[in-house]
């Protein structure tokens, strides 16, 4: 196969994956209702509830980008209140990492049972049929991480592809990569995901691999942030601070980058769990750090916006 074909392989198995993905998460946003609104307006009225709350969200439809989309979305109807969005937004990012383990405990083998079972249940003439497609389109994305592993085996022996995946050993290239992956197809579980398979087939380093996965981290906000752009004020201030805490995340680990590989090394052998590691821990420190402060953090970005004309013309 030339390279030219093993990269349109590459992009088609990305783009199922990126498919699977978003169709999941609408599926799983399809079964909601006014009483998961109200739900979710209850939760969310306490800090550390609407923290869980954004980590079991993000875990179950797997991307925090929808999750953080849909949070912006409700401040702006009123169901959540901008203080109370900032710890569903922040246990979000925590959630995220799930896709991570999935990529990582390499659960590709059960992706047909997914598939079929979800098939013959979203067959049946009921509601169960949103259950039965929400089953499909999670075995699909199961199913797609394991072509893109396969199609991008052939990469570690391209010369070209290896010296231009070098350039992430600058840390700063490599978390600017991130940012700018997650842009383009707008969802971190797309580049993390990558990103720890072409750690596990040996052409990524596990450095490399961690600064893309936390400029991801990044790049994930903007969706949330164009939404809002046609919402209401709040709505604004809610995705602004959702980049704004991860912006932050980056800015206070970037230093420790190769710190916290060597911490995950000490822990296990395996290179896609030392990513994994690397992954969580990185979000469950900035968690830590911004949990207790989220209502003195909620009064500070509004007393500050209100000197902008974003805020103002709202």
């Amino acid at each position: 196969m030339s390279t030219f074909q093993t990269f349109v392989v590459i992009l088609a198995t990305i783009s199922l994956f990126l498919y699977s993905l978003k169709s999941f998460s609408n599926e799983i946003k399809s079964i909601s209702s006014e009483k998961f609104e109200n739900l979710i307006s209850r939760l969310t009225q306490h800090s550390f509830s609407g923290f869980v709350l954004g980590v079991i969200l993000a875990s179950i439809i797997q991307s925090s980008t929808a999750v953080s989309s849909i949070t912006v979305s409700l401040v702006d109807a009123g169901v959540i209140g901008f203080a109370n969005s900032l710890s569903v937004l922040l246990g979000a990012n925590l959630g995220s990492t799930s896709t991570v383990w999935l990529v990582t405990l390499n659960m590709e083998f059960i992706a047909p049972f997914f598939i079929l079972l979800g098939t013959v249940i979203s067959m049946i003439p009921t509601k169960v049929q949103l259950i039965g497609k929400s089953i499909f389109y999670f075995g699909l994305i199961l199913f797609s991480l394991d072509l893109i592993n396969t199609a991008i085996g052939p990469l570690k022996d391209d010369p070209v592809i290896i010296s231009v995946l070098k350039l992430t050993e600058n840390h700063f290239i490599g978390v600017l990569g991130g940012i700018i992956v997650t842009l383009i197809v707008q969802s971190s579980s797309v580049t993390t995901g990558l990103a720890i398979l072409l750690t596990q087939q040996g052409v990524l380093p596990v450095e490399s691999a961690i600064s893309i996965i936390v400029g991801a981290n990044v790049g994930t906000t903007s969706t949330a942030v164009i939404v809002s752009m046609q919402l209401n004020k709040w709505a604004k201030l809610a995705a602004i601070a959702n980049f704004l805490f991860n912006l932050t995340g980056v800015i206070l680990i970037f230093p420790f980058i190769n710190l916290l590989s060597r911490f995950t090394q000490s822990l296990t052998d395996d290179i896609g769990f030392q990513v994994a590691y690397a992954h969580l821990f990185f979000n469950v420190i900035i968690s830590v750090i911004s949990l207790p402060f989220l209502k003195k953090i909620a009064i500070a970005l509004q007393n500050r916006m209100e000197r902008y004309a974003i805020w103002k013309n709202a």
